[in-house]
């Protein structure tokens, strides 16, 4: 766990990853070149603060307060001689988050709290199983480029856009996934090979993980141990849902 931190930071640079995700670089003097950014830690996640689109005004809570109206963004990356955070943003209409994405360009402010602590994952697996959306993108990319280039790794993408290049230079199994419906996700994982000793990470919409827990947990018999599935999100609904939904 860590101290709680309150930033104010402002973008330096955009990179269009796709037609859907854009990759901002922030930076400020509010970001500590003590950053948290340990290795392994795929998802560990800071809150946003979108400015007021009409003031401008970045909506930082006070010491004490309970910040209400905040989203989850995994961290992609921090280079501490830089000073630079980075965070792969999906750019939609339906949110503020996803508004203030696609518009971001260099200048624009942002609010940064946290991460509130990291979770490390294990590298003492031969295999690791990632299944993703595009709001899990981010920490598939951190573990390609993070786990040891001894794990073999295969990865399950659910995006309807066009492949893309994803981090780290290994030589990973990657699965383009068009239909992130339940059905189609165990299907396809169903299909793979699972070492006993396998690592299974999942995060996207949430009925699609609750089907791919079940199928991880029942079918393949992976310990809860061996498994870490998230609902990012949920259909039909706004902001983040339970970690187990």
């Amino acid at each position: 766990m860590y101290e709680p931190r309150r930033r104010e930071l402002h973008v330096v640079r955009v990179e269009e990853l796709s037609t859907t995700m854009r990759r901002v670089v922030l930076t400020g003097d509010d970001l500590e070149p003590d950053f948290p950014f340990p290795q392994r830690a795929a998802t560990d996640h800071v809150k946003l603060a979108i400015p007021d689109p009409t003031t401008g005004q970045v909506p930082l809570p006070e010491p004490g307060d309970k910040p209400t109206g905040l989203r989850d963004y995994t961290i992609r990356r921090f280079d501490a001689e830089a000073r630079e955070l980075t965070l792969d943003l999906v750019v939609h209409e339906h949110g503020a988050a996803g508004r203030w994405a696609a518009a971001a360009a260099p200048g624009a402010k942002l609010g940064v709290l946290g991460p509130r602590g990291s979770q490390i994952f294990p590298a003492d697996c031969s295999e690791y199983l990632l299944v993703a959306d595009e709001t899990a993108l981010p920490a598939t990319e951190r573990f390609l480029e993070e786990l040891p280039l001894s794990t073999t790794v295969r990865v399950v993408v659910l995006a309807a856009g066009e492949p893309r290049a994803l981090g780290g230079g290994r030589n990973a199994r990657i699965t383009w996934l068009p239909e992130a419906h339940a059905d189609s996700v165990v299907t396809t994982v169903s299909g793979m090979p699972l070492a006993s000793d396998a690592f299974a990470f999942g995060a996207g919409e949430a009925g699609a993980m609750a089907a791919l827990r079940r199928h991880l947990r029942h079918d393949r018999g992976l310990p809860p141990e061996r498994m870490s599935v998230r609902g990012y999100w949920k259909l039909g609904s706004a902001g983040n849902p339970p970690a187990d939904a």
